[in-house]
């Protein structure tokens, strides 16, 4: 069973904006209150590491993470990329702004990558040989924003609660893992938005009905 905290991030309840994180590391804003780096740590990952995107807390929106590193754009600054080297954490950078949201764009695991489908082929190739994994381009229940859309373990997915039964098999096959639909902050459909997870544990957007984190830690495989 995983350890599961519902919370909020200075009053925001889309704790998938502001926080990206791995099985080994958690990236957490800086600076963050005491109660909610508490809450972080149901994550499970071994370091909790502060940092930024070009001074955003917006963590969860900019930055892509699996075990291989942290995916992050171009205008993150020198000193702000050195500290996550200096943590530990391998940083590769995305050289294209236009798609600088990259955690917006790719859910990924240990074992493979959705990509929004309008990132150009050869760029969503080099997301994939980044993260050490094989990629899918696929929009879900319409959605092309596949990490808005969808959060991936090493242990199960959530992903936007229509998507249909051809989408969930490529998730599947995708991710080598199974997973479920849920909803998150009372109907949220985006659960990347609201959730943020690791194999170990998961924050959860505390407007999330008993219903919902029910849902989406059996989707995660956390219940």
């Amino acid at each position: 069973m995983g350890a599961l905290w519902r919370g909020q991030f200075e009053g925001n309840p889309y704790l998938g904006l502001f926080v990206r994180a791995c099985d080994s590391v958690a990236l957490i804003p800086r600076p963050a209150q005491e109660k909610f780096e508490f809450g972080a740590k149901a994550l499970g990952a071994a370091k909790l590491v502060h940092a930024s995107v070009d001074g955003s807390p917006l963590l969860g929106l900019f930055c892509a993470m699996n075990s291989q590193g942290a995916l992050v754009p171009r205008n993150m600054r020198d000193d702000e990329r050195k500290e996550l080297e200096d943590a530990g954490v391998e940083v590769h950078v995305m050289a294209d702004l236009r798609f600088s949201a990259i955690g917006n764009n790719v859910a990924c695991n240990d074992s493979g990558a959705l990509i929004n489908p309008d990132i150009p082929r050869r760029e969503a190739a080099e997301i994939a040989e980044m993260l050490g994994v094989d990629f899918e381009q696929h929009a879900l229940a319409g959605y092309k924003c596949a990490g808005m859309a969808c959060v991936a373990t090493n242990r199960g997915w959530a992903a936007h609660n229509r998507i249909t039964e051809d989408e969930a098999s490529m998730l599947e096959s995708l991710f080598k893992v199974r997973g479920g639909n849920a909803t998150v902050n009372s109907g949220t459909a985006l659960v990347g938005v609201g959730v943020c997870a690791t194999s170990h544990g998961a924050l959860i957007g505390e407007k999330s009905s008993g219903f919902e984190v029910a849902r989406i830690s059996q989707a995660l495989d956390l219940a």
